[in-house]
């Protein structure tokens, strides 16, 4: 199937094919048959990836800047999630600057892989010393189910846009009972003018501001859009 994306008002639904088993498997084809690298998971845009992680960076500091602060000063350990991680873009350019343990998960086996080839080298990437990728969960992020109470940061970026609203809406109930007390849920995200776009290509529906589902189902949710 080509590309094709649906502009569609306010009023509708979303598509019945949202609702399909095989949503889920078109978004991991067409994964599967992208580069494995920064240009790939940005769909040819790799240069935007220093600008992304300057804002991104900007944006967790504004949100989590005390637990930043104690634990670049040995007060605590912190551990992040980051969900739909692909080649771990953002773990290596921006959470593992800051936390001491990230976990990824991906639906890709061979973005995943990259990731994991790419996160195991020590001492490489400018980390402080002791933080590491620990665990690498190759699963959609319908299907994962995050340890409860593990993660002090759960970071979603460009990637509720591959759930049906049902599905987005139970993940961000998982990821709050997966935050320690005090934990945020980042969640980071295009939006559309509009009524929401759907791109059957990859089986993606990019949601007006005020459509997105209920951030409610987590009471520590920080959004950027």
């Amino acid at each position: 199937m080509g590309l094709r994306s649906t502009l569609c008002p306010e009023s509708c639904a979303l598509p019945c094919f949202a609702l399909l088993p095989q949503w889920y498997t078109t978004a991991v084809d067409y994964w599967d048959k992208q580069e494995a690298s920064v240009n790939g998971v940005l769909g040819g845009y790799g240069h935007l990836t220093t600008a992304d992680v300057r804002d991104s960076r900007a944006f967790l500091q504004k949100a989590y800047g005390t637990p930043l602060a104690e634990a670049e000063a040995g007060k605590r350990r912190l551990v992040a999630l980051d969900c739909g991680a692909g080649v771990g873009r953002v773990s290596e350019q921006l959470l593992l600057h800051h936390f001491q343990e990230v976990d990824l998960v991906e639906p890709s086996a061979h973005l995943l892989d990259t990731a994991r080839k790419s996160l195991g080298g020590r001492g490489k990437h400018g980390w402080p010393r002791g933080h590491k990728a620990v665990n690498f969960y190759q699963a959609g992020i319908e299907q994962h189910h995050p340890e409860p109470g593990r993660y002090d940061v759960v970071w979603l970026q460009w990637a509720a846009l591959y759930l049906t609203d049902e599905d987005l809406i139970a993940f961000l109930q998982r990821s709050a009972a997966a935050l320690k007390p005090g934990g945020v849920l980042f969640v980071k995200e295009n939006v559309c003018e509009r009524g929401f776009i759907v791109d059957s290509s990859d089986a993606s529906v990019t949601r007006h501001a005020c459509r997105r589902p209920s951030m409610a189902a987590s009471p520590c949710c920080a959004a950027c859009c």
